[in-house]
């Protein structure tokens, strides 16, 4: 898997995917952020991924490529 597939990916997930992401998006400080997209993003990643994090925890990664580092790590 390539960081590229994972944006899009997490990109499909937004209700508005308006928005430009890269690896260096700091989702969690992002306008997009709710706790409704924090739901969506942990469904995507158990169902696509099979990773389970808590709330809290998705909400510590600063980017969308340290989240993909760690999903990476799990694989």
């Amino acid at each position: 898997m390539e960081i590229t597939e994972f944006i899009l990916n997490f990109k499909s997930q937004l209700e508005n995917d308006n928005f430009e992401l890269t690896g260096e998006t700091d989702y969690v400080k992002s306008d997009f952020w709710d706790s409704l997209t924090n739901m969506v993003i942990n469904v995507m990643l158990n169902d696509d991924y099979n990773v389970q994090l808590t709330p809290e925890e998705l909400n510590q990664f600063s980017s969308i490529q340290e989240l993909f580092d760690y999903v990476q790590s799990k694989q």
